[in-house]
């Protein structure tokens, strides 16, 4: 290969979404939620008769990586984009890290698994400016692969992220993605499973109509419960909207579900100028009578016009500097970022847990006390969230 060729960079997140998903590695909430809106409603308006789920905060901390190696103008760019002004590389390091300081995995409660790893190509070293910052913060261990031969290539990275995502992400990259002109691979898996703090019963599982996208309608396993949960209505969005919370931690699942059957799109462009915290404000307790279908569903998706179009470009273009990344500085570029998710909800919280729930929580009916129905039988928006921030995007638009 000539000296004055382009090597590629690949940056890839895989993640499995049991049912709930992470927690914020950001230093900038404001930072995170602009970049997290203008990217889902990107992803959202291209696809919209696809189920979607994915983490913006999973993405921007590949980009991160990214960052912390490149220089100029692509450095700026990718600060811009990413929402990390005021802060140098250490500091935007130092803030992502303390993402790896909330990971929790005991036997009875919520499993949140986190990784970052690099690898780079036999004739390449990482600088090591950049592998003290990236291993420190970002707990990202790099190794050589000889990317030449593709598919032991593809073999060993896939393997690694099967393992961090417990065998739920495979074959997140193909073998004809890997050549001699493969410098690194920037990889981050995540992986979380939790309970619902409340379960549905099975016994009340029912098949139950589901209105597509487009609609077709559609018969669908569809759970149901009554409980307090946080409920309200959102006549600025045309919508109502539900918080279910999980057992053992402050991340919730809220559903978004328009009040017209096909509303969802209308809804969407309207929560990309909305901060879903201050939804979470106007919600209260209340007795819901809950119908949610159980669904499983797969997403994954290439994201270089994505980001474009968000203005970030020049990681892309043959003139990308990343001169901060490699010992001996090589012409880089970024030649693909893809996302790949699963997302499975069913009465327990996730088919990968083999405990089941019960409640010991002791709630008395008020004589006279009204029940809210909230009926999901129609496309619907859903974000995992704390009080704070927002950490995964989606809607389901056909079962």
């Amino acid at each position: 290969m000539s000296v004055k060729a382009t090597c590629s960079l690949l940056l890839l997140q895989g993640l499995i979404l049991a049912m709930a998903n992470t927690v914020n590695y950001s230093g900038s909430a404001a930072g995170e939620t602009q970049f997290a809106s203008k990217l889902y409603g990107q992803v959202a308006k291209s696809e919209p008769g696809r189920n979607i789920v994915l983490s913006p905060s999973s993405i921007r901390t590949g980009l991160a990586l990214a960052y912390l190696g490149a220089e100029g103008k692509t450095a700026d760019e990718l600060k811009q984009g990413l929402g990390l002004e005021g802060a140098d590389k250490t500091e935007v390091a130092q803030k992502f890290a303390q993402l790896l300081t909330k990971g929790h995995g005991d036997q009875d409660g919520p499993k949140l698994k986190y990784a970052n790893r690099i690898y780079v190509a036999q004739r390449f070293q990482l600088a090591q400016a950049y592998q003290e910052l990236v291993g420190k913060n970002f707990a990202a261990a790099a190794e050589n692969v000889n990317f030449t031969q593709n598919a032991d290539a593809a073999k060993r990275i896939n393997s690694w992220v099967e393992e961090q995502t417990h065998q739920e992400i495979k074959n997140l990259i193909a073998a004809d993605s890997l050549d001699e002109d493969t410098a690194a691979i920037l990889v981050n898996a995540i992986y979380f499973k939790a309970d619902w703090q409340n379960s549905f019963p099975d016994y009340a599982t029912f098949s139950r109509d589901f209105v597509n996208h487009g609609g077709q309608k559609v018969s669908v396993d569809t759970m149901s419960h009554e409980d307090y949960f946080r409920f309200g209505e959102l006549p600025q969005l045309k919508a109502k909207a539900l918080e279910l919370p999980y057992k053992g931690t402050d991340i919730v699942f809220l559903i978004i579900l328009p009040q017209e059957e096909q509303g969802l799109a209308s809804v969407e462009e309207k929560l990309r100028v909305l901060d879903l915290i201050e939804i979470s404000s106007q919600l209260s307790r209340r007795k819901v009578q809950v119908q949610l279908p159980k669904f499983k569903f797969e997403f994954d998706v290439p994201l270089q016009p994505v980001l474009e179009e968000l203005g970030i470009k020049k990681l892309f273009a043959p003139d990308a500097d990343f001169s901060s990344l490699l010992r001996e500085s090589h012409p880089l570029r970024i030649s693909e970022v893809k996302h790949k998710a699963i997302i499975e909800v069913n009465e327990k919280g996730t088919t990968a847990s083999g405990a089941t729930f019960l409640k010991a929580q002791v709630e008395s009916l008020l004589i006279g006390e009204e029940v809210f129905e909230f009926t999901a039988d129609h496309p619907f928006f859903f974000a995992i969230k704390d009080t704070q921030s927002t950490y995964f995007l989606g809607h389901v638009s056909q079962l």
